[in-house]
């Protein structure tokens, strides 16, 4: 009974369930299209665009086990590991909780799941749902773009080998 009261007062304190206004939602419009983001054939130059874009200071995507697949910062696996644990027992007792913002000493670390990832982001200010979700979102994006130019020089590559076997 003590926990399903407690679980009920952290449901209401921690999703505060408010929509988002739409003085907001221009605002960041605005904002968005003051600034151009230009992409480019650099993975790594376009993590840096994204934490721009986003006003974040890093992002880590890992899979639900913890390995890491992407980090803004090159590393990761140690937080990887404590933020899918984190965010897995969260779930498993509030299954209906969307992200989990933890304030910490100089910013926040965020936890937001999308298709079977977990979205990792430090930043100095805590980001709404639908900006976590907008940032997970060009995340997967980039990533299944970087993930079909390695395939398709892949293939350019093998078709490359298989026409010099055949001219020797």
């Amino acid at each position: 009974m003590v926990k399903r009261i407690l679980r009920r007062f952290a449901t209401r304190v921690l999703d505060s369930g408010a929509p988002q206004t739409s003085s907001q939602i221009e605002f960041l419009r605005d904002f968005l299209s003051k600034h151009k983001y230009v992409y480019s054939d650099d993975f790594e130059e376009n993590l840096g665009v994204l934490k721009k874009k986003h006003l974040v200071d890093s992002f880590l995507v890992t899979n639900f086990d913890g390995s890491v697949v992407v980090s803004s910062e090159g590393n990761g696996h140690t937080e990887g590991m404590v933020g899918t644990a984190m965010l897995s027992y969260i779930k498993s007792e509030m299954p209906e909780s969307e992200a989990v913002l933890i304030k910490r000493d100089g910013g926040w670390f965020m936890l937001f799941p999308l298709d079977k990832k977990v979205f990792i982001v430090k930043a100095g200010s805590e980001l709404s749902g639908i900006e976590l979700k907008a940032l997970a979102i060009e995340l997967t994006s980039l990533l299944e773009e970087n993930l079909r130019a390695h395939n398709s020089a892949g293939k350019a590559h093998s078709e490359h080998k298989r026409k010099y076997k055949e001219v020797a």
